[in-house]
């Protein structure tokens, strides 16, 4: 797990598809040169257990209308890259008829690399497996172990939702809740957003791999995920990281996030933390700890990891400022006044407040 980090603008999700472009083979607008270059250059080598290869490559437009050089994509290297986007949740699809797998080859396969993996054919994908699983011999071997790891997905996150059924005469996935039977796009946008990263991966890698029957959880290559915590309450962004090592124990992931708490529940070692400084990008020293940052506060992850130079709003600093001008102004009446309106800011338990008080008491007196 490789979490990428740091203020919008310096170019995490850049990275991502420089990265999506060096196993990809072919160029697309979204990749310019910086305003201020002449061409940019990226240098990627890609290991395997046997090799390594050079996929670098050089991109000298600006203008969003013209691309860059097209080179044809390599088999196995776009068949090892997945990489899913921002677009992760999905709105209810009926599926009046269960299609056969979609033909993926190499072409394909590069341009979803770069455009997002289809989320659409996840459905038809679950639904054909399901049922073709109650017959002896429709699916191979590798077929019905990924969807018994598919069906075990929908209480990853929670115990307490389980995969009901798919009903027979309208192919809708059955999903069951503390709150009774659902559609399975009736689910939380978070809960969506992490099935179509789980069910997303599965479903790709057997339409890519249908000769060679891979299983889902000993596939070796990379996944790509950007803002990896999208639609996920923080308790979820603390778990999610975790959850996809799990269920994909020998892949590669490299993922952008804007969480503290993705951050916060990482590895050592697992967090790229990037910053800049007068136009150089850089990757910023963090701390070595055993435990990675387990046992850091939110807030300090926010300031020493994320880089985040204040928690506090404006209006807070502000009114501490008034504070503190009226005390060393011996004014009480506007130190009194501004006090009142910390004490409304302020968390109900924040010690401060003692403080601040104490200051009040001392300067009235």
């Amino acid at each position: 797990m490789n979490i990428i980090c740091g203020p919008n603008g310096i170019g995490k999700t850049t990275i991502l598809e420089c990265i999506a472009q060096s196993f990809s083979g072919q160029f697309v607008p979204i990749l310019k040169r910086r305003a201020d270059s002449s061409e940019g250059e990226v240098l990627a080598w890609i290991d395997d257990i046997s090799s390594t290869e050079s996929a670098g490559f050089k991109v000298t437009e600006f203008l969003p209308a013209r691309g860059n050089a097209y080179t044809q994509p390599i088999e196995h290297r776009a068949k090892n890259l997945l990489s899913l986007k921002v677009a992760r949740t999905f709105n209810y699809q009926p599926l009046d008829a269960v299609a056969k797998d979609v033909r993926k080859d190499t072409a394909k396969i590069s341009t979803e690399n770069i455009s997002g993996l289809n989320i659409s054919e996840v459905k038809n994908w679950f639904v054909n497996r399901h049922l073709y699983s109650a017959h002896s011999d429709s699916l191979t071997g590798a077929q019905l172990h990924n969807i018994s790891l598919a069906k075990e997905f929908f209480g990853i996150l929670n115990s307490n939702y389980k995969f009901s059924r798919v009903d027979a005469s309208s192919n809708e996935i059955m999903v069951s809740t503390p709150a009774g039977e659902i559609l399975y796009e009736y689910l939380s946008s978070g809960f969506k957003s992490c099935l179509s990263i789980l069910f997303g991966i599965v479903k790709e890698l057997e339409f890519r791999f249908k000769e060679l029957e891979v299983k889902a959880d000993e596939f070796s290559g990379v996944i790509l995920i950007d803002e990896i915590e999208l639609h996920l309450h923080p308790d979820w962004q603390a778990k999610i990281a975790k959850i996809l090592t799990i269920a994909f124990p020998k892949s590669q992931f490299i993922v952008s996030t804007h969480s503290p708490h993705v951050i916060q529940a990482a590895q050592l070692d697992e967090v790229i933390a990037l910053q800049t400084d007068n136009g150089h990008v850089f990757r910023r020293t963090l701390p070595e700890t055993q435990y990675g940052f387990q046992g850091w506060t939110i807030e300090e992850v926010l300031k020493d990891v994320m880089g985040m130079e204040d928690t506090r709003t404006l209006i807070y600093h502000k009114t501490l400022k008034e504070f503190e001008k009226a005390v060393d102004d011996d004014n009480y009446s506007d130190a009194s006044a501004a006090y009142e309106k910390l004490d409304s800011l302020l968390h109900p338990e924040n010690h401060l407040r003692k403080l601040l008080a104490f200051q009040l008491g001392a300067l009235k007196g």
